[in-house]
């Protein structure tokens, strides 16, 4: 009978114990979310109420509140514009080479999944039997394994013409 009425003293408390947290938790909740939007500060017109419940009655502001003085007479309101940036420098001319070097060397250096070589001039002369029009469609769209814009992604189409011009000269 002992054991009965502890086990119910235990149970008891634990649920006294439960309810007690779950009250507190819900105020210390409510009151962290009320924490969490409070506005940090007001700002207010010089001569005017800061808080919007007194209907616009003089008082002082609020403590904290950021206060605008309305513009004088002697007070200059016009912005004067920004001077005009600088020009941009001239763009560097397009370096064929380089960018022959860093987007074509790997496939048309080596010959890789039959692109033609550097200096291959019979190949070059049996694509170029198609003509140039035809030429540039496959370096802009791709064709077989490479892949559109021959991997010069910032390159223009004429940037691609001179990098085909190049090719073609070597």
């Amino acid at each position: 009978m002992q054991e009965v009425s502890v086990k119910i003293r235990l149970v008891s408390v634990t649920l006294a114990s439960a309810v007690a947290l779950m009250l507190f938790s819900a105020t210390v909740s409510a009151q962290s979310v009320a924490d969490n939007i409070r506005p940090v500060g007001q700002v207010c017109l010089a001569g005017q109420a800061c808080d919007s419940t007194t209907g616009g009655a003089e008082s002082e502001p609020a403590p904290g509140a950021a206060v605008i003085y309305p513009a004088t007479a002697a007070v200059s309101t016009t912005v004067e514009p920004e001077p005009a940036p600088a020009q941009e420098p001239a763009v560097a001319a397009f370096d064929v080479e380089a960018t022959y070097q860093m987007s074509c060397f790997a496939c048309h250096g080596t010959g890789a999944a039959g692109a033609p070589e550097l200096g291959e001039q019979a190949v070059w002369d049996e694509r170029m039997e198609k003509g140039m029009a035809a030429l540039m469609t496959n370096v802009i769209d791709g064709v077989n394994a490479m892949p559109a814009r021959g991997l010069c992604a910032t390159c223009s189409d004429d940037d691609l013409q001179a990098l085909v011009d190049y090719m073609i000269s070597q």
